[in-house]
């Protein structure tokens, strides 16, 4: 028994007519008798008998109602589950980020997302760049998102942003600190430096070897974060990514462009063997969306009145 034969009539045995059963399924009255037909030549018996203007299932008509309906109901559930995949109204996602783009970034995306799907789910963690790859490739994660990823076979890489460092500074000195700031000016006040193996302190690494100055911390720190809670309290002065700057409170610091600026990317990963869902592709098309505006804010908010 053919799927449109079975549609007929489990339609049938709700209606109990074939006009009416045609019109539920929007089709013509003759296609619906042809298909009934059809269905009762293949099978070799009647599934209806025809009493008083109205069809009246069989004994067989009624044993095989039974488990059409079971199988209808599937069907329909399966229609509306594709419905949603295509819509990405529901679903689920996991999301592991370097800890500078969950201060705001990753957090921003997700309350937006949520205002047109508020059906769908979130699972976020935070992952140093090591961990960051691993969980993609061993696909514990639907996304991975980080600073300067590195080509590799298993993974399929999206750039999502071209980014730069930013100077970080506590508010008092908001009058001493030009509006771009070279790397030789870090020198002459207490300098917390970021520890990192990764591809963005390498990054940076590089930029601050070639233009020869040598910044010597008073603090290491292992992440952004922390130098920027080191900066807010006075501690010192600090080079961060512009995600991290641009979570800053304006009442306790201030940031400011480098100059020359040193560029880093942003980059979406995903394991190449995980076709990228509907609900995944939607979700990064808000986070570059986002990601302009928290970029956009940082240079509007933190124009210095003074240089």
């Amino acid at each position: 028994m053919q799927l449109r034969h079975l549609e007929v009539f489990h339609a049938i045995m709700l209606t109990g007519t074939i006009t009416a059963a045609a019109k539920m399924l929007n089709i013509s009255q003759p296609a619906a008798t042809r298909l009934l037909l059809r269905a009762e030549d293949q099978l070799g018996y009647k599934l209806f008998d025809r009493v008083k203007g109205r069809l009246l299932p069989t004994r067989e008509g009624q044993v095989l109602h039974a488990e059409s309906e079971r199988i209808i109901s599937g069907l329909e559930n399966l229609r509306k589950l594709s419905r949603n995949l295509g819509a990405a109204t529901s679903g689920h996602l996991r999301i592991a980020a370097a800890p500078a783009l969950c201060l705001d970034l990753v957090p921003l995306a997700i309350s937006r997302f949520r205002l047109k799907h508020p059906d769908v789910s979130f699972e976020v963690e935070t992952r140093q760049y090591a961990d960051l790859v691993r969980v993609v490739l061993n696909h514990e994660v639907d996304l991975g998102i980080g600073f300067d990823i590195q080509a590799h076979p298993g993974l399929d890489i999206q750039q999502l942003a071209e980014a730069q460092f930013y100077g970080i500074f506590p508010k008092s000195m908001e009058n001493q600190v030009p509006a771009t700031v070279k790397l030789d000016w870090f020198r002459k006040h207490p300098f917390i430096g970021l520890r990192s193996d990764d591809p963005l302190g390498a990054a940076f690494g590089a930029a601050v070897k070639l233009s020869g100055v040598d910044l010597q911390p008073i603090v290491e720190v292992k992440t952004n974060q922390i130098a920027l809670s080191l900066v807010a309290r006075g501690a010192g002065v600090a080079i961060v990514d512009q995600y991290t700057a641009a979570a800053h409170d304006p009442r306790q610091v201030i940031a400011r462009p480098l100059l020359p600026r040193i560029d880093f990317a942003v980059h979406i990963m995903r394991a190449k063997h995980q076709p990228a869902s509907v609900l995944a592709r939607k979700f990064g098309a808000v986070l570059m969306q986002v990601e302009k505006s928290v970029s956009g804010a940082l240079v509007t908010t933190n124009k210095p009145q003074r240089t």
